[in-house]
């Protein structure tokens, strides 16, 4: 075997047919076709084809060059070009060459099928969605949320769109000892669907670029890769790191050095949410209004600003005068003006912070729980001629927030949409004195969601236009901020974490990565990537808890705390009735049915006090590197459905690298001690009164519940 792995093309096709790594095990399922394309007719009618026989095969040194024409019987020359100069990593790119009277779409290249032994062999599958996933069952996404079907229009929401929900371009696939690596190394950012989906017996691996350009020659300006790598998430996640590290995406500073973002990201903080009317989300009772007039939430911040010794960052959900959740317009403020105005000075008076909850740039017709209607105004004012269109140019209502409103989305590439998001901004800037406003919540990774029109001023596919679009209009309302408040920093963030071409514009986001309870388990490979560069909150963790029974499993709560501790995450907390703490944003508030507020307020002041004190630089500033192996029982969930069984690590583990100093976390965030086995002997995890708790000479250890300590690696 000249390098660290063998791959076998089918001399009829061009079909990858095995790919063979040390071990001497072949990935591959069954084989499929190399590449596929998509095409549009003027009318929007799509059209998929995929490669037959080959014209021919060279071979030069290191590379492989696949030549097809006539590509689906159609005038379409393609090219695939395989570089073999790594012993690890396959360099793949490709060209297109299209002279049929059909607009080319997107490509999928490489096409492969691998093996599903998701459960069996140890065999896990490493997605970047919703900041990381490792599936060990793809029954869980079978069962709570659809699968790709290689569209991506109408939006889905949370699919594996790229740049967007997805935020990262890689996936793997492996047991802990060898690895397959599939990703593109893409500076430019490209829209994709990096997506998988259980196909023919395997697990089809998908990889889908949209062609953004006009040229009737598309080439491939980056590599698609293709490799082997040894271990696990962490080590696939180092090839990518390394790469993104070379590559102009972080070209801009590290938060240690960023001297232009306000102190308060980087001081003692946490976060706050009160809903202002309803009980949650979907909430039809608009008579409940536990924080209305406004300054009702002053004794609660009080409150927890004292507990933690901390500032509060206080965010306000459904405190729009229009609806909840009812994009674009948000201003003014629900109810009276005065009683807004009075919480705003009562959070500056004690050197708090202020921020809201808006709904992102869809345009809603009619809310479903609040007599809010526009109909006649989407006439009047012709908004449908701004509105993101499918590739037959037809309206179809947004899949966002489906359940809350009907309407759509708004696309940002039209000179009136950024006029509405400027005059947003102007009127609450006007209005308001905010430290930050999550505007861009539904507008995932604070991207938009793909249009075809052809009358909007971008190309007619979904493209690099998308963000860079969003990029122009946070810039915009950044101005309207700046404007009005001359001598601050205005934060405008997203919900789920910034996807990478927006990375150096929305710094503080809203992390969704509870949502990958649905698909398997979350894993903290976004920090991994970019917690040099960005800050996260933990977010408001809607649907944490879906399908789970709370009173069974209490230390639900306290593992997502657990975990948004140790990779980084300023703490969130949810309030409902009285200043109490809820499970997550979308829970009914039932006094008999809520999380144990001494012991958990509790717990979280420990990991907080945690974060400002011993380990203040290593989660604000360090590099998180691959943690020692730490060996423990599994924490079991029964999902009321299927029979699903979640299992999670009983220990939670994070490791980071700051100033030369190396330490690992360790959090139990079971109620009961729970004993484990760490790759290192003789040593002292320290916990934040001074006490430790000793690893023996076999690195065994017993931690107590509800505990979190470090350990100093030398």
């Amino acid at each position: 075997m000249k390098n660290n792995y063998k791959l076998t093309l089918s001399r009829e096709t061009g079909n990858i047919i095995s790919f063979i790594d040390e071990s001497g095990f072949d990935y591959i399922e069954c084989e499929t076709p190399l590449v596929t394309l998509s095409l549009l007719d003027k009318s929007g009618n799509r059209t998929t084809v995929s490669n037959g026989r080959v014209d021919k095969i060279t071979e030069d040194n290191n590379k492989t060059t696949i030549y097809y024409s006539n590509f689906g019987n159609l005038n379409i020359n393609v090219t695939a070009y395989l570089l073999f100069d790594d012993s690890d990593l396959i360099k793949m790119r490709l060209k297109i060459e299209n002279n049929s009277n059909l607009k080319l779409e997107c490509s999928l290249y490489p096409g492969l099928t691998i093996k599903n032994r998701l459960g069996y062999d140890d065999y896990r599958l490493f997605w970047p969605a919703m900041e990381g996933v490792e599936i060990i069952d793809e029954n869980f996404r079978t069962e709570l949320m659809s699968h790709a079907d290689y569209t991506i229009y109408p939006a889905k929401g949370w699919q594996g769109i790229y740049p967007g929900a997805c935020p990262m371009q890689y996936m793997a696939y492996y047991n802990g000892i060898n690895g397959l690596y599939l990703a593109s190394h893409d500076e430019n950012c490209r829209v994709k669907l990096i997506e998988w989906k259980p196909e023919n017996n395997g697990i089809r691996l998908i990889e889908q670029v949209y062609i953004d350009e006009e040229s009737n020659v598309f080439e491939y300006d980056y590599d698609v890769v293709l490799g082997v790598f040894k271990g696990n998430y962490y080590d696939a996640s180092e090839i990518y790191r390394k790469w993104l590290y070379s590559s102009k995406i972080l070209s801009f500073n590290k938060l240690i050095d960023n001297k232009e973002l306000p102190k308060w990201m980087f001081e003692p903080l946490t976060v706050i949410t009160f809903p202002i009317r309803g009980k949650c989300d979907t909430d039809n009772d608009k008579s409940k209004k536990e924080y209305y007039p406004y300054t009702k939430c002053l004794p609660y911040i009080e409150k927890y600003q004292n507990y933690f010794n901390n500032r509060q960052m206080v965010l306000l959900m459904h405190w729009e005068g229009t609806a909840p959740w009812a994009p674009p317009y948000v201003w003014p403020p629900f109810g009276e003006k005065k009683y807004f105005d009075e919480l705003e000075k009562g959070i500056h008076d004690k050197d708090n912070l202020f921020g809201l909850y808006c709904s992102g740039l869809g345009w809603t017709e009619k809310h479903l729980y609040y007599p809010y209607n526009r109909e006649e105004d989407f006439k009047k004012n012709n908004i449908d001629k701004i509105v993101q269109r499918g590739p037959k140019r037809n309206l179809e209502y947004t899949t966002t927030c489906f359940h809350i409103r009907n309407g759509y989305e708004l696309c940002p590439a039209c000179a009136e949409t950024k006029e509405i998001a400027r005059k947003e901004a102007e009127n609450i800037a006007k209005g308001t004195n905010l430290d930050y406003i999550q505007f861009f919540d539904q507008d995932l990774g604070g991207n938009t969601y793909p249009c075809y029109a052809n009358n909007h001023g971008h190309v007619e596919i979904p493209g690099r236009w998308m963000a860079e679009s969003m990029s122009e209009i946070s810039d915009i309302m950044r101005e309207e901020f700046k404007k009005y408040h001359p001598n601050k920093n205005t934060i405008i963030g997203c919900e789920a974490a910034a996807c990478e071409p927006l990375l150096d514009k929305l710094r503080f986001n809203d992390i969704r990565y509870n949502l990958d309870l649905m698909y398997g388990i979350p894993v903290p490979m976004y920090h991994y990537c970019f917690g040099e560069y960005v800050v996260n909150f933990m977010g408001n963790h809607t649907t944490a808890t879906r399908l789970l029974d709370t009173k069974k499993y209490p230390d639900n709560i306290f593992y997502r705390t657990g975990y948004s501790f140790a990779q980084g995450d300023i703490l969130t907390f949810m309030l409902k009735n009285d200043g109490k703490i809820n499970w997550e944003w979308n829970v009914a508030w039932n006094d008999d049915d809520e999380p144990d507020q001494e012991e958990y307020l509790r717990y979280s002041k420990m990991l907080n006090d945690l974060r400002n004190g011993p380990l203040y630089n290593h989660l604000r500033y360090g590099k998180m590197i691959k943690p020692l192996k730490v060996d423990c029982g599994k924490y079991i969930e029964k999902i009321d459905r299927a029979n699903l069984v979640r299992e999670l690590e009983e220990i939670i583990s994070t490791r980071y690298l700051f100033d030369n100093k190396d330490i690992q976390l360790f959090v139990n965030f079971n109620s009961e001690n729970k004993s484990f086995n760490v790759d290192y002997k003789n040593g002292k995890i320290k916990l934040l009164d001074g006490s430790t708790i000793d690893i023996d000479n076999n690195g065994d250890v017993t931690m107590p519940g509800h505990t979190a300590g470090y350990l100093e690696i030398n």
